[in-house]
């Protein structure tokens, strides 16, 4: 006889969705290697029977750490149970998995997977000028084409208008994998100034729907956001997100220094100072009051930063972190949905922003100040 891996998943499951494995074990003990795409060794233990049986617990977090580590949003991994001194006795599982660090009750997750793109929050706002970033779970063979559906008025006509095009015609997924897919706000706008026979800049753009097989997602232009304010991560299935939300925000600085008298002198040391923005969010809408603790809790967040003095790449991705929120969401109507956070960047150094003067020698003198 040899060990044997009781039960072995098949498909595609979700890492938070791993569970317990249990072992059939020939003999006193078992070696159990599990490795990810590469040959990497994530685990190697030996375990020691009781019963006849060997039981694997949090699997799912070993993965989800591995894969965070990489920005991994779907790898296969190999379970495999051997004794070193007797060949004939290993069995092994390959695990197909897709990042998840959500408790869910889902049990078809290939219909999820058809059904939707890899977010939760299938309605969203998004600001003007702005890129709509999209990933979804494309099995081998599968279309990957979409279409975009937007509603507009022109600067002539109170009149909404509603056109639609088609991108990646023919196209089809190589492997089986995750696949993203993006939509400049610019390119919708061109489309309806073609259909409208009007200049972009006369165009505005209210929303839009994205549509990939049954998948779908519905935007709402909101012209008082900008990108700027937007915050990008990584959600619970490990691909970028972008909140993109109403915010008032207060800057703190805190400087902490020691004092010493030399000589009569007073003098400062170990000084360190440290920013933090205090951010008021709100209000959300429903579907964001449920989707917004993905971006409190994501490993991975970045802040878009200007760079005036590169007219190539005008936009940086600066990382921070989440020091302190605070989530309280009802389910009434009597108040509207608001939430708090304080961020800093990575960085231990408070920012300066450098500015530059394009133009400075051709730009009009405006005496007004504003």
């Amino acid at each position: 006889m040899a060990h044997r891996i009781t039960y072995k998943p098949q498909g595609i499951i979700l890492s938070s969705a791993v569970g317990e494995i249990t072992v059939a074990v020939e003999g006193e003990y078992v070696d159990v290697t599990l490795t990810a795409t590469g040959g990497i060794v994530i685990l190697s233990e030996r375990y020691y029977a009781h019963g006849g049986y060997v039981t694997l617990y949090d699997l799912g977090s070993l993965i989800e750490s591995e894969m965070n580590k990489s920005g991994q949003s779907c790898a296969d991994f190999t379970l495999r149970v051997f004794t070193d001194s007797v060949n004939n006795k290993a069995d092994f599982c390959l695990l197909h998995i897709l990042y998840c660090d959500r408790f869910t009750v889902c049990t078809d997750i290939p219909t999820f997977l058809r059904e939707n793109f890899l977010t939760t929050l299938s309605m969203r706002r998004v600001a003007p000028g702005s890129t709509l970033s999209l990933f979804l779970y494309a099995e081998s063979g599968e279309s990957l084409e979409y279409s975009v559906q937007h509603t507009f008025q022109t600067k002539k006509s109170e009149a909404r208008f509603l056109h639609s095009y088609y991108m990646d015609s023919g196209k089809t997924a190589a492997t089986s994998g995750v696949v993203q897919i993006n939509v400049p706000l610019s390119s919708v706008i061109a489309d309806a100034a073609g259909f409208a026979a009007a200049r972009p800049d006369n165009i505005t753009l209210l929303s839009f729907t994205v549509r990939c097989g049954q998948r779908s997602v519905t935007c709402f232009v909101d012209n008082s956001l900008t990108d700027l304010e937007s915050f990008y991560f990584r959600n619970c299935f490990n691909v970028w997100d972008s909140a993109t939300l109403p915010v008032e925000t207060t800057a703190k600085t805190d400087v902490e220094r020691s004092l010493a008298i030399i000589n009569g002198s007073s003098r400062f040391y170990n000084q360190s100072t440290t920013k933090t923005y205090e951010v008021e969010a709100g209000p959300l809408t429903s579907d964001e009051a449920g989707w917004i603790d993905q971006f409190f809790s994501s490993h991975d967040v970045f802040r878009i930063e200007p760079d005036p003095t590169n007219s190539y790449d005008p936009l940086l991705l600066a990382p921070i972190l989440i020091t302190d929120s605070t989530c309280e969401i009802q389910d009434g109507d009597e108040k509207l949905n608001t939430v708090k956070f304080t961020w800093r960047y990575t960085d231990n150094r408070p920012i300066v922003r450098l500015s530059a003067s394009p133009g400075i020698f051709t730009s009009p003198y405006n005496i007004v100040y504003s």
